[in-house]
């Protein structure tokens, strides 16, 4: 069976958790997509870097970030350049905003992604920087081409964090909760947002200093009961990075094949 979409699955989060955790909301957003979506690995790829692969440690805790780029951004942007290049190759690439909703656009972590990976990626396509991973000679695109391969490069980019997102799962966070503790704030708090999907894109450093009852502890468990429909319909940033999903054409049409 042909993969119609390969998609290369970047995230900031390490350990265990990190990539059923992300692919799993991935799935969720691709399903709001396309209704229908049909997401049989054999067709639709969510594949992570290699654990031996270099570029990998640029991806976590945001060192493609540092200025000059390490040697391992630099390998990153060309695993990127090489995932673009082939026809049914796509990135998704996971950091957090580190802002709340309404601070969302002075978020460095979105600015530096734009200014550091988007533009790394275009000058390898222009064939103005070199491509280490792979340095053979590659044909030379043209700009409309490039610009079509970048759409390809498409970011989930949580406010504040991924766990704004998770904490979505209220019914069960409520119960990590309680097996910690019995604080009523805890409860009333939990229970706001689960009548308003919209207030945990606005609240600061929800697992560090909201709920470090459950921090990171249960993301993967969070994630398989994350409510997607409805806080896409709250339209916050899970609802942006779906439209951003939408918006590459290359992707819904992958998602609609029949």
């Amino acid at each position: 069976m042909e993969a119609r979409a390969r998609i290369l699955v970047l995230s900031e989060d390490s350990g265990d958790q990190a990539q059923p955790t992300i692919q799993k909301l991935l799935k969720e957003a691709l399903k709001l997509v396309v209704e229908g979506a049909d997401l049989n690995p054999k067709r639709i790829r969510l594949d992570p870097l290699p654990e031996n692969e270099s570029a990998r440690k640029a991806v976590r805790a945001n060192q493609w970030k540092e200025r000059p780029p390490t040697r391992e951004t630099i390998l990153l942007l060309g695993r990127i350049a090489a995932q673009l290049m082939q026809s049914t190759g796509f990135v998704v690439f996971h950091f957090d905003t580190d802002r709340v909703w309404t601070e969302r656009h002075e978020s460095e972590n979105r600015q530096k992604f734009e200014e550091i990976i988007r533009e790394g990626v275009r000058r390898i396509l222009r064939g103005e920087a070199a491509q280490p991973i792979d340095p053979r000679p590659r044909p030379t695109l043209t700009a409309e081409q490039i610009e079509a391969a970048l759409e390809r490069l498409i970011i989930l980019s949580p406010c504040y964090s991924i766990e704004s997102w998770l904490y979505q799962a209220t019914k069960e966070l409520l119960e990590y909760c309680r097996g910690r503790h019995e604080r009523d704030e805890h409860v009333r708090l939990i229970e706001s947002w689960s009548a308003n999907r919209a207030l945990l894109d606005d609240v600061l450093k929800p697992k560090d200093d909201v709920l470090p009852c459950v921090a990171d502890h249960h993301n993967e468990e969070l994630a398989k009961t994350f409510p997607a429909e409805d806080v896409w319909f709250a339209e916050r940033s899970f609802f942006e990075s779906v439209e951003r999903l939408r918006s590459c054409s290359a992707l819904v049409k992958a998602l609609g094949y029949e």
